[in-house]
């Protein structure tokens, strides 16, 4: 079965840069998954780890970021950050 990708674009037409997006994504979605958790965290302890995780999942996606735009992706990272109302740029 075939994945279908929600955000691939035109300007990803490279297999190198559609997959930098895709990790992109995933971290995107990781960055989400890790503020969710520390909305609903009750327990001192646990909103420290959700902290912590919200902090390296922000460092892994700026490094994506760094990734794309270093690999002449800049152009194409700023029309996906406006399609997808990019907020953590």
């Amino acid at each position: 079965m075939r994945k279908i990708h929600r955000f691939r674009r035109d300007m990803a037409r490279d297999e190198g840069m559609q997959e930098l997006f895709d990790e992109l994504n995933a971290l995107r979605a990781a960055l989400s998954d890790a503020y969710t958790r520390f909305d609903t965290a009750t327990e001192p302890e646990l909103v420290d780890a959700c902290v912590y995780e919200i902090n390296a999942a922000q460092s892994r996606y700026n490094y994506q970021i760094r990734l794309i735009k270093d690999a002449g992706g800049e152009a194409a990272f700023k029309a996906y950050s406006e399609r997808e109302g990019e907020a953590w740029v």
